[in-house]
């Protein structure tokens, strides 16, 4: 997708159309605008996502990407769902430094933010609890975990860092998903065993190296 003739995303054909309200979007908004959409959640973990995070971690804060465990915000569409709140920042360090916070909630939305009412009091109280529901996210710089929801914080150096490969020099997409449904274990393991892990994709690259005796 292009701007004035220069290209700002590698979004692929087989990306929903919501892939480019996201793109086209960042265009009308101002620095530090936010806009928030509930879409299909295929983006976090397919090949076809990996242009829209990385349009995303270099033209956004991401401030929440949020999923339910124990809903679907559009009962009839057969498809899961996601909230995606960005803010537009053209400071890279800004955006590096960010926490990204993936928020996976156990109880349905309505538990934390009341439906809409035509009564002016209902409203206010509706608009001081999404207030407060922000302020809770946006609170954890780290992981935080109750019988309500769980916050991941990560920042958006690492998630870049992730989906980069040095090789080819260019960003290959990541698998976001595991950061809302994957369970404490995952993360425990992670943690424990990082420098005894390494990426398919490098083993992959051993393997063809190994393979070809060395040949390019």
């Amino acid at each position: 997708m292009t701007v004035g003739g220069q290209r700002i995303a590698d979004i692929g054909k087989r990306a929903g159309i919501h892939a480019f309200f996201f793109v086209h979007g960042w265009k009308f908004l101002r620095e530090g605008g936010r806009f928030g959409f509930i879409v299909s959640n295929s983006w976090l973990d397919t090949d076809y996502g990996r242009g829209l995070q990385e349009f995303f971690l270099q033209h956004y804060t991401i401030v929440a990407i949020i999923e339910s465990k124990v809903e679907r915000w559009f009962v009839e569409a057969d498809v899961n769902t996601c909230i995606v709140i960005l803010e537009k920042c053209s400071d890279q360090k800004a955006r590096d430094e960010n926490p990204a916070r993936f928020v996976y909630l156990k109880k349905p939305l309505r538990t934390f933010i009341p439906p809409t009412s035509d009564k002016k009091e209902e409203e206010v109280k509706r608009q001081h609890a999404i207030e407060d529901f922000c302020d809770t996210i946006l609170t954890h710089r780290k992981i935080y975990e109750n019988d309500d929801f769980r916050v991941y914080p990560i920042t958006q150096t690492e998630l870049w860092d992730e989906g980069f490969d040095q090789e080819e020099n260019k960003y290959l997409g990541a698998k976001w998903g595991k950061y809302l449904r994957a369970p404490d274990i995952f993360f425990q393991i992670l943690r424990k065993s990082r420098s005894k892990l390494a990426l398919l994709r490098e083993i992959a690259n051993v393997e063809t190296y190994l393979n070809t005796g060395g040949a390019d």
